[in-house]
């Protein structure tokens, strides 16, 4: 892993806790900062336009899946009806995460959706015990555990597909 991926992976972990921490607390103030704060690194490495996709889809994604995660009852955002803002911009957040420090599970998407799955229910754990979310059932997590698999296969093939395409030579304007 290169000195940018490792940056990106701490910026990361900081970002996490800063959403989990500021959602418990009632704010996505700081989750907002550390998410603008990956964003700028991301175009310091002249990423950007390759990882916003990812945000927007991470944004799509995040308040979709938890707003039916909340429905179904599988968590419980303080009884809030639909995804809070502080859980979207750590989706976001992941998004930025893919095309840099979670590159590596581009070459084997089954594997790097794998372990998201199994990952998933300890990240919702996690953010119950620092008070941000509740967890009814820590059984129905394996629902969101599958869910997460299939999500990030997608999402790690979509990066394989990005970085295939970046790393063809650019085509010659004028040659036969």
């Amino acid at each position: 892993m290169n000195r940018a991926n490792l940056v990106n992976a701490a910026l990361f972990q900081v970002a996490w806790f800063a959403c989990v921490l500021g959602g418990a607390s009632g704010t996505s103030l700081w989750g907002s900062l550390t998410v603008v704060a990956l964003i700028l690194f991301s175009a310091s490495l002249r990423m950007l336009r390759h990882d916003l996709p990812f945000v927007l889809a991470g944004l799509v994604a995040g308040f979709a899946l938890d707003t039916v995660w909340i429905q179904l009852g599988i968590l419980d955002y303080a009884g809030a009806e639909v995804a809070p803002l502080w859980i979207v911009l750590l989706w976001c957040g992941l998004g930025l995460t893919l095309n840099h420090s979670m590159q590596m599970f581009a070459a084997r998407p089954l594997l790097g959706g794998l372990l998201a799955g199994a990952t998933a229910p300890i990240s919702y754990l996690g953010g119950e015990r620092l008070g941000a979310v509740a967890v009814p059932d820590p059984w129905a997590m394996a629902w969101v555990g599958l869910v997460w698999a299939a999500v990030f296969w997608g999402a790690f093939t979509w990066a394989r597909r990005g970085i295939e395409r970046r790393a063809q030579p650019a085509a010659v304007v004028g040659s036969a």
